[in-house]
């Protein structure tokens, strides 16, 4: 929801001394994070941790559906136990192949990942009217409390010109509600100066 990284390394020793196992949810890492956009499990050398982990493919590849890595035995589990996999119809051709395509292209995005740290960063950098949580990721998170306050400020925002989302109670807590900012790579350093803009002038008319 916010963007921020677990603690990897301790959960999985965690884990390991109470018998527990570790899923990992790859969903905003995957293409992101780690040097060749592998995920954050990888990127923390965390493979024997983990029971299982989960790489969506509706995020940045631009796709559907999803994979589950892991033991020959949880696999020939799912196959044989998981309904929602059972009873799901195959992914078509044409999407395995952007799939396909899309890891492919993955690891020369290097550039666009040294981009998104840097976008990051400058929003960071600003100075808000409202608490903003602390992370790097593209994945930002603005607290404007109370779901009236935070759909006017992501109304301003919109009108703008920036696509930006309120999230409202009961989705988070109350008093918790936010404002999603998710950077892309083709965002610009004046497009994060414009939320800067557009967040102080609604601090002065709310």
């Amino acid at each position: 929801m916010d963007g921020d990284l677990c603690p990897l390394t301790a959960i999985g020793s965690l884990c390991k001394r109470y018998g527990a196992w570790l899923i990992v949810d790859e969903a905003h890492a995957t293409g992101v994070i780690g040097q060749r956009g592998e995920g954050l499990v990888q990127q923390e050398q965390a493979e024997a941790l983990c029971f299982a982990r989960v790489h969506t493919f509706g995020k940045a590849l631009g796709c559907h559906g999803a994979v589950v890595l892991g033991s020959a035995a949880l696999k020939q589990y799912l196959i044989n136990f998981s309904r929602s996999l059972i009873y799901t119809t195959a992914l078509p051709p044409v999407s395995a192949g952007l799939i396909r395509k899309a890891y492919g292209v993955f690891p020369e995005m290097v550039t666009e990942r040294r981009r998104l740290r840097e976008l990051a960063a400058a929003f960071q950098a600003l100075d808000l009217p409202y608490e903003r949580l602390k992370g790097d990721s593209p994945i930002q998170a603005v607290l404007v409390p109370g779901n009236d306050r935070v759909r006017r400020v992501a109304q301003a925002l919109q009108e703008a010109g920036a696509d930006v989302r309120p999230i409202l109670y009961p989705t988070v807590p109350k008093d918790t509600e936010r404002l999603r900012i998710v950077l892309h790579a083709f965002n610009s350093t004046e497009e994060v100066e414009l939320l800067g803009r557009v967040l102080t002038n609604t601090a002065k008319n709310n």
